[in-house]
């Protein structure tokens, strides 16, 4: 039997390091300034932060070393039918123009300075019901990289639903990654949801360019390792159970941790993986297209 050919988006060198991209400082609601939250988050083993107050640039570089880096970054609100009513959009490392209007429109902004974007909780239901994503906008907007599908507001089910559907309409040409993140605004916060990106250097570029390839997880709790060998989707975990996805969102094989591979028949799309904790939280892989 022919395997289909399947894109790897771990297939690049590096190692795996815990990035935060989504959280709030006393620049905009948060509960601690930027050192104390940055030190904060290098003592709890993460390697990059992304700092992202709301409609404001933060930046601080004040622990900035070869083993931890703090990015600049805003949550940008759109405003719908004007702020602070409207969705949230995280744009991240060089955020661009602030006086840009319309998610279009920032999304360019964010890509033209250098930076990435990701589109926050599409499904919530905060800002008067105001501040989803819907589906269509999602599908429709181009640029951007990243959907949030996990915080301590979001609703993760559906989310994920968006998500899957956005690769569905959108292709093998022109995905997008799914992250989590603590959105920290209060202590209950603080190291709720994280990615995992692979690099081979802490440095903004290597961050920048990891999310842009999608050789990223995103975690609510386990670890794990994702590639393709000899055919297969293969996963290493220290999560109980593991779950290999087709793009209908069906569960085309279960097995135990730690370690469990699936050889698609080539009726898939794509494949993706769920990593299952034993007490709690989940790990997400980028989709796996056959091609």
């Amino acid at each position: 039997m022919k395997h289909p050919r399947i894109a790897d988006p771990y297939a690049v060198p590096g190692s795996y390091r815990k990035a935060q991209l989504h959280c709030h400082t006393t620049c905009s609601d948060g509960t601690l300034p930027p050192p104390a939250l940055l030190e904060r988050y290098r003592a709890a083993g993460y390697a990059f932060v992304v700092l992202t107050d709301h409609d404001r640039v933060t930046a601080c570089d004040d622990l900035n070393d070869r083993s931890f880096l703090a990015l600049p970054g805003v949550e940008t609100t759109i405003g719908r039918p004007f702020r602070p009513l409207g969705p949230h959009m995280g744009r991240l490392g060089a955020p661009g123009s602030l006086l840009v209007r319309g998610a279009q429109a920032c999304i360019d902004a964010t890509v033209a300075a250098g930076g990435v974007v990701s589109l926050h909780h599409p499904s919530w239901s905060g800002n008067l019901w105001t501040g989803g994503w819907s589906l269509a906008e999602l599908v429709r907007l181009r640029g951007y990289h990243l959907i949030e599908v996990s915080n301590h507001h979001s609703r993760t089910a559906e989310d994920l639903r968006r998500w899957t559907a956005v690769l569905r309409a959108r292709g093998p040409e022109a995905p997008v990654a799914a992250v989590a993140s603590d959105d920290l605004h209060r202590d209950r916060d603080f190291d709720t949801g994280w990615v995992m990106v692979k690099t081979a250097a802490v440095t903004a570029e290597a961050l920048l360019g990891a999310l842009r390839g999608l050789a990223v997880y995103a975690s609510t709790g386990p670890a794990a390792e994702f590639g393709v060998r000899d055919g297969a989707v293969v996963c290493s975990t220290d999560a109980s159970r593991i779950r290999f996805l087709d793009a209908a969102d069906r569960v085309r094989h279960e097995a135990p941790g730690p370690d469990a591979a699936y050889a698609p028949r080539g009726d898939e799309g794509f494949v993706r993986v769920e990593c299952l904790g034993r007490s709690a939280g989940t790990a997400w892989s980028q989709a796996f297209w056959l091609l």
